[in-house]
């Protein structure tokens, strides 16, 4: 004898005394693989009411003549995955390599001089002009600050939009970090050197010895105060910082040696 029996999306048939059944099922059963979500990869904290996420950053900083080391993993070695790794108390020795970065190459990298004015009759009141790029100086100090911290240590290269840590560390600083920054003074230092008495005398053309950038400079006794910033309103944003300075000494017998220190205060 034969029973049939229709319910939603089944059909049941149940044969014999026994009430043997079997089933038979018209449902799709779709198959999900499941997979870890990163996130958003974005660089850029986002800002509430109630907080932030940003990190902790100095009030001050002053960038002087230190110089700032951090570890980096050599490409053979991190798979193309980390920069630093997230555990240094396993490490072995040629596992991660030391960076040592002065800031006066940071500082050297990021400025540039010019010869503005020069008097060819006596070779006195030379004007040199001066560009120091505050915000790039800014932003390589606190990306060379973070890379010492391993302040991004867990974090993969694939889980950046670039595909680069370190890329992903500016975009940081620019989004993040660097606005919250202004300048809050510029110190200027001079150092004249006797190039005739140093028997490094200049050519018959007469040619004009371009200062040096030198921490030989730095010192308190160099310090001057006649330096002219031309930029307006500089206190009060990142922008290049355009100065100008007059040589005092006879350009043919003198030459000098100079130094600059940024100092930045948090807003």
């Amino acid at each position: 004898m034969l029973f049939v029996f229709y319910f939603p999306y089944h059909l049941i048939l149940i044969y014999n005394k026994k009430y043997t059944f079997k089933l038979k099922t018209t449902t799709i059963i779709q198959q999900y693989k499941k997979e870890t979500v990163i996130g958003t990869k974005t660089s850029k904290e986002i800002k509430s009411f109630f907080g932030t996420n940003l990190i902790d950053i100095e009030d001050t900083i002053s960038i002087g003549d230190i110089s700032i080391q951090y570890s980096d993993v050599p490409v053979e070695n991190d798979l193309g995955l980390h920069y630093q790794y997230y555990d240094t108390t396993t490490l072995v020795s040629y596992q991660e390599f030391g960076v040592l970065k002065s800031l006066d190459d940071v500082k050297y990298e990021n400025h540039t001089i010019d010869l503005y004015k020069l008097n060819y009759t006596t070779h006195d009141n030379l004007q040199w002009d001066f560009v120091l790029k505050a915000r790039n100086i800014l932003k390589e100090y606190l990306f060379l600050r973070l890379k010492e911290s391993r302040t991004f240590k867990s974090i993969r290269k694939t889980e950046t939009p670039k595909n680069d840590i370190n890329s992903f560390i500016y975009d940081y600083i620019e989004f993040n970090l660097l606005d919250r920054y202004n300048i809050q003074n510029i110190s200027f230092y001079v150092m004249y050197k006797n190039v005739v008495d140093d028997g490094n005398v200049f050519n018959n053309n007469y040619t004009i010895k371009n200062p040096t950038f030198s921490k030989l400079a730095f010192s308190d006794s160099y310090i001057v105060k006649d330096v002219r910033i031309i930029t307006t309103d500089y206190l009060n944003n990142l922008g290049d910082v355009n100065m100008s300075y007059n040589q005092i000494k006879n350009a043919i017998q003198y030459t000098f040696d100079y130094y600059f220190v940024i100092d930045y205060k948090k807003i």
